[in-house]
Order: C-alpha cells, then sequence, then structure tokens
C-alpha cells in the first residue's frame, strides 16, 4: 500500500505572510489539526494546533474562540510555522510513513511529488486506517465497490447471498455522479475477482481493487 492510497488530496494551505487568526479560522471550520504553509506556491512549513496554542501567550484558561482570534490577528504564519518540515513522496509504502511518525515523534506528513509540488497529506489518523484495513485483508476480508443505484443494494445483496458469500459489512460513499453512490461490501473468504466478474456480467459497474 503506498501514500497515495491514503493521504487526503484536498489540501487546505496558507501562505506565509497571511495572519495566524486566519490558520485559526481555517483549523477550526475545517475540523483539522495541519496546515501546511506556503510561500510561492512552494511549501515552506507546517502549522498545527498544539502550534496555535502554544502562540497564545499568556495562556487564559477562560478564552473563548473569539478571544483567541484577536489575540493572534496580527501575528504571521510564518512567525509560528514550524519551517521545512519532514515530507514523503506519494509512492512511498505506507509502513515506510508509519516508521518516520514513530521515530521523528510526528503525527502529520505533507505529500510532494518528483517535482517538489504539495499534492497531498498524510496523517497518524490515515496511517491507522490503512493498517485496519491490511488487518481485514490479513484475515480473510476483502472489499468490493459497486457504483450503482441505493435501490439496487438489496438485489447485489441477493448475489452475494445466493453465492454463499459471507458479508462482513457495507458501507456508501459519494460518487463524482450526484445521482449515484459507490456502495462497498466487505466480504470473508471468497475470491474477489470472480465476484467482480459475476457482477459485472449482471450489468453492474464494479470498480477494479486499489
Amino acid at each position: 500500500m503506498t501514500v497515495a492510497r491514503w493521504m487526503s488530496r484536498n489540501v487546505i494551505t496558507i501562505n506565509q505572510g497571511d495572519p495566524v487568526s486566519l490558520a485559526f479560522e481555517l483549523l477550526l471550520t475545517n475540523d483539522i489539526r495541519h496546515l501546511p504553509v506556503l510561500s510561492r506556491k512552494k511549501l515552506v512549513g507546517i502549522i498545527t494546533d498544539r502550534d496555535l496554542h502554544e502562540a497564545l501567550v499568556p495562556s487564559d484558561p477562560n478564552h473563548t474562540h473569539r478571544s483567541m482570534y484577536h489575540t493572534v490577528k496580527n501575528i504571521k504564519a510564518k512567525e509560528i510555522m514550524t519551517p521545512n518540515p519532514i515530507t514523503i513522496g506519494p509512492d512511498a509504502p505506507v509502513d515506510h510513513a508509519a516508521q518516520i511518525f514513530f521515530d521523528r515523534k510526528i503525527d502529520c506528513l505533507p505529500v510532494k511529488d518528483a517535482k517538489g509540488k504539495l499534492v497531498g497529506i498524510l496523517t497518524s489518523t490515515d496511517i491507522l486506517e490503512a493498517f485496519l484495513e491490511l488487518r481485514e485483508i490479513l484475515s480473510g476480508i476483502q472489499k468490493i465497490d459497486i457504483v450503482m443505484d441505493v435501490k439496487e443494494y438489496e438485489d447485489v445483496l441477493k448475489i452475494l447471498h445466493n453465492r454463499k458469500v459471507s458479508v462482513v459489512s457495507a458501507g456508501i460513499t459519494p460518487h463524482n455522479d450526484l445521482k449515484r453512490t459507490v456502495l462497498s461490501f466487505r466480504v470473508r473468504d471468497a475470491d474477489p475477482e470472480r465476484l467482480r466478474s459475476i457482477l459485472r456480467k449482471k450489468g453492474y459497474s464494479v470498480l477494479p481493487e486499489n
């Protein structure tokens, strides 16, 4: 499994000359904990929620979000960022990223391509999800992703049950076509490629293994 499979691609960033109040707002409104800092579109640093809290000096145990916002409004992002953050490439193995997290005691890695462009961000949460999926794979659980209407769910489930396939769980994720969704079936002790072939012959749009 590579970093590209698990990283977040829609990265929210800030420019080094922007006020820290903007960083605070971006982290808060987007419910994130890491914010890459750019200069002329190049990665130069990273701000974490911890950096923001450390910037609020003197600390006020009774602060509100509004008071925190005004405390940092005149400080620039470059003044509190961690410069030259450790990065990783999209083709690197996930276990390599996990080792970096462990060795360097960090929980975020900006992802840069061969040209040095920021293309994603990988967090410790992403690593945990990757290893949970790996555990499922090693325990005989496979995932089948089908692009279809939700109303077809029962029909697909019937096909799987008729073939004595043990369905562990099913989940729904958005699709580019707003009228359709991706239904993910986790099945145990089955031949996933054979199942994909059977479902395709029945007219379903089955995604390839990723």
